[in-house]
């Protein structure tokens, strides 16, 4: 793939990172089988022609996939297994709500769609079937009330599918607040049947409670879900430099003017801190793989490293 390009691709990505994300895939903690061949292997019992392995008979195995040659010299009961063409797809869920652009000099939205935009090149790279697609309070989004921004990309098995992916990550403008469960309620209902890997890229500063109803929804559907929470240093530290500011809930419009103590740096440091030790704790005890992103952070070395480290990617 590396001979294809396009000018906000290579804008954005060195040809030698591109080439070092060609040599990775998407993690699966599970198996998925579908009715299109894809370049995963799957083992499973006699289904294809290419012998795998053996492995010991339980009741309730077919017979027929006995190895009697072997019985007769050891009279013991073992079934040949085989190698089956496997495929599953990769959603990519990020977070467009007007949360994901402030603070303005974090970044997030930004390095959010470059994540995005990296790890669909991961999955076309293997074949993958990739959807991208954004969610939003969908009555007050702008631009993300057009159906083809609310419904996001086709799955895209081609490895030409990344340009399209491209110019929809950077067509949208964040807006609206966050309807996590309700969008995810309305996108598996659209995606039935295209079971796989789930990445949501948000910041997640959201009630823990519609954080943790819409992830047991996708654990509800058999997602492999992978959580990647984007923040940045100004969000991690927002009084530095200050000593009084108005404080403006950028979903709901509410004004707060605070002054700069130490009570309150240690307040919402302790705040901050619980609202991510309880994703993360909620995410350990289910089997979702979480990792936080931090805008101030190279970007390469994030996603060469850390993603692999967390078992994101491999």
């Amino acid at each position: 793939m590396t001979g294809m390009s396009a000018p906000g691709l290579t804008a954005l990505f060195s040809s030698e990172f591109l080439q070092r994300l060609e040599a990775l895939c998407i993690q699966s903690l599970k198996e998925f089988r579908t009715v299109r061949k894809g370049d995963r292997i799957a083992r499973i019992s006699g289904t294809s022609i290419e012998f795998a392995d053996y492995r010991k008979y339980f009741p309730g195995d077919e017979i027929r996939h006995i190895d009697w040659n072997i019985y007769a010299r050891t009279e013991r009961l073992y079934l040949k297994t085989f190698k089956e063409d496997i495929d599953f797809s990769t959603h990519v869920l990020i977070d467009a709500s007007r949360s994901m652009l402030f603070p303005v000099e974090d970044g997030k939205f930004d390095y959010a769609r470059k994540l995005a935009l990296a790890l669909s090149y991961i999955g076309l790279s293997t074949h993958s079937s990739v959807k991208v697609a954004a969610f939003s309070d969908l009555e007050t989004s702008g631009s993300l009330s057009n159906t083809s921004f609310i419904n996001g990309t086709p799955f895209f098995t081609r490895r030409n599918g990344i340009f399209s992916i491209h110019d929809y990550l950077f067509g949208i403008s964040p807006g609206g607040g966050t309807d996590f469960f309700g969008y995810l309620n309305r996108y598996t209902s659209l995606t039935r049947g295209h079971r796989g890997v789930f990445i949501i890229l948000s910041d997640f500063l959201f009630e823990p409670s519609a954080r943790r109803r819409g992830l047991n929804l996708l654990r509800y559907h058999n997602y492999d879900v992978k959580v990647i929470q984007v923040l940045g240093p100004r969000e991690m530290d927002p009084f530095r430099g200050l000593s009084s500011a108005e404080v403006v809930d950028v979903e709901t419009g509410e004004r707060r003017v605070v002054s700069d103590t130490s009570a309150l740096r240690r307040e919402y440091a302790a705040a901050l801190e619980e609202h991510i030790k309880d994703l993360r704790d909620f995410c350990r005890a289910n089997r979702i793989r979480h990792t936080i992103a931090l805008t101030d952070r190279d970007f390469e070395t994030f996603v060469l490293r850390e993603l692999p480290r967390i078992g994101i990617i491999k």
